[in-house]
């Protein structure tokens, strides 16, 4: 009836949108450790705690509070904090870090490697490779099957449609000709289309381009739609093809590409189902070298007690001295995470969130934050 024994894991990850594959992917993580009998918990990304955060209300997946730190570090537990590769560093200072990658290093934020301390899982055989962990794979199929199906085989196909959100917004990329009337797929703008409509338009469309890594490409493949991918300077390679193979999928707008892409579509679809099985089996590795990543982290961490933090609900004083604002703003925040950790969290929230620069890089967090991670901290390195 309880969860195994071992350590907990706190997956940090945004708040639940169904158009994300990514975040998708983060929460259905945590949902499977739990269905395997595992403790795990959503951590709100870092960039956005200030926000009201949300989960799927089908998928097991709780939140991180103070009491729930309070009573693993009771319990001699020592928390698995997963990060994907867009949030750079250890912001909550976790003593023990896996790295869930799912796109190339850097390419749409984060760190390009990853420090030394740190577990690495990839996404993907390239994304494994790329991340230094070339046997760590850990492909999630997060695709909603009940959504993206195949139509029936009477109905007739015309048009075709794109997508390009990062290649433009990140990369500043320009569109090509061959989408010039397709209809585009967008993604977070009044007017996007919903996964239902997306599939939707998979099932009537001839032709998927894309000219990002997407996994709407596999869910156009479900919907029995051909994905073609342009190449252009971000787009290299394709993540899955190990895993998926290249059934369904056009590498290039080549005729005869695409008349392969077509004549293979229903093969890519069964490929993509096989992988659930795949995906069980990995979790299992998973679990296990996670496990065995935190005993050795444990290893090398001093003893620790929820009750060697001390929290004050309030601080005596809240001056903020003038002389941290002409400070190199990373010492700036590392005199706020300390203030936090001593017990001072309104004043270490506010030197924080002063730190940031104009262009709103940084983390904004309020005081609940502020103690889960000096809560974290307090399973500090030996000194």
């Amino acid at each position: 009836m309880y969860p195994e024994t071992g350590d907990p894991y706190y997956i940090v990850a945004p708040s639940y949108i169904g158009t994300s594959a990514g975040v998708r992917a983060l929460h259905l993580l945590c949902h499977s450790l739990n269905v395997s009998g595992r403790s795990a918990y959503l951590l709100p990304d870092p960039a956005s705690i200030h926000l009201t955060f949300h989960t799927h209300p089908d998928l097991l997946t709780p939140c991180v509070t103070e009491d729930v730190v309070r009573w693993h570090l009771k319990q001699k537990k020592l928390p698995i904090v997963v990060y994907s590769e867009v949030i750079s560093g250890n912001p909550y200072d976790a003593a023990c870090v896996v790295r869930y990658v799912m796109n190339f290093p850097g390419l749409l934020g984060g760190d390009k490697s990853y420090a030394d301390d740190e577990l690495c899982f990839g996404y993907s055989k390239s994304l494994a490779a790329a991340s230094g962990f070339p046997e760590n794979v850990l492909f999630l199929p997060a695709m909603d099957t009940r959504t993206f199906k195949p139509p029936p085989s009477t109905q007739r196909r015309s048009g075709a449609c794109f997508y390009a959100d990062k290649y433009q917004k990140v990369h500043g990329g320009k569109l090509y000709d061959i989408t010039r009337n397709c209809v585009e797929i967008t993604r977070d703008e009044p007017g996007s289309q919903t996964p239902e409509q997306i599939a939707a338009l998979f099932r009537k469309s001839e032709l998927f381009f894309t000219y990002e890594n997407t996994l709407l490409a596999t869910e156009a493949v479900l919907c029995g739609c051909p994905a073609v991918f342009i190449p252009n300077p971000y787009l290299h390679e394709i993540i899955n093809v190990n895993e998926l193979g290249m059934e369904g999928y056009a590498w290039g707008t080549d005729a005869h590409e695409i008349a392969r892409a077509k004549a293979t579509v229903a093969e890519g679809a069964a490929n993509y189902l096989r992988t659930f099985d795949v995906y069980w089996a990995d979790l299992t590795r998973f679990i296990a070298l996670t496990q065995d990543h935190a005993v050795a982290r444990r290893q090398m961490r001093r003893a620790f007690s929820a009750d060697s933090v001390k929290l004050e609900k309030s601080p005596r004083s809240d001056p903020c001295p003038s002389f941290l604002s002409r400070l190199p703003k990373p010492v700036e925040r590392e005199i706020a995470k300390l203030l936090s950790t001593l017990g001072f969290a309104r004043l270490g929230t506010r030197i924080w969130n002063d730190s940031l620069d104009q262009r709103g890089r940084g983390i904004r967090i309020d005081e609940s934050i502020h103690r889960i991670v000096a809560l974290l901290r307090s399973a500090g390195p030996v000194e």
